[in-house]
């Protein structure tokens, strides 16, 4: 009876300690990526066929990205993203639970890049319509399109595959602000 006690006040003290670091696992249904769809039209409000589209997310608490989706847009200007949910086993911890926001980059040669820099789930527009401007086109692989890529510009310029994870070190937050500075193509609502 002594021994079941002990043992009994040994897990007790356990499951307190644990309650108490935050270490306690629970599973949570996350949403990976939306349902989202965006159409891309040229300044006289025609179709833009095969622009490269890419869908960033990125999750906080570090707020880098976690995977990207590509397509083309068809004869229409649209491409369409289907959602990509996931159960996952998440722990309470100091800075919180995993966060998932989303972001576009739209290039195509001879139009300017349209990019957003949202941090935020709530400001994500899924079915976006934009125009793009005719321009200089920046790779959408480039850390000036997602100030939340992983790296230096030496590495994040390069091409990377379509769903890898980004490699290991820090945005580059000093290029960030360059789109921003120019003039960005104009998002409009249907």
């Amino acid at each position: 009876m002594l021994r079941l006690l002990r043992t009994l006040l040994i897990c007790c003290a356990a499951a307190f300690t644990a309650t108490l670091s935050g270490c306690i696992p629970y599973p949570v249904y996350k949403t990976l990526q939306p349902d989202a769809t965006i159409t891309v039209l040229d300044e006289a409000s025609q179709p833009v066929a095969d622009a490269r589209v890419v869908l960033i997310a990125a999750a906080y608490p570090y707020g880098f990205d976690r995977f990207r989706a590509e397509k083309r847009t068809a004869a229409d200007g649209r491409a369409q993203f289907d959602a990509r949910h996931e159960w996952r086993m998440e722990v309470l911890a100091i800075h919180g639970s995993e966060v998932f926001f989303w972001n576009w980059c739209v290039e195509k040669p001879g139009y300017g890049t349209y990019a957003t820099h949202d941090g935020g789930a709530d400001k994500f527009d899924n079915n976006l319509v934009i125009k793009l401007s005719p321009g200089e086109s920046r790779s959408c692989n480039s850390t000036r399109e997602s100030p939340f890529m992983r790296g230096d510009g030496a590495t994040a310029d390069k091409p990377r595959s379509g769903l890898a994870a980004p490699a290991s070190g820090r945005p580059a937050a000093d290029d960030a602000g360059d789109l921003a500075a120019e003039t960005r193509p104009t998002a409009v609502k249907p």
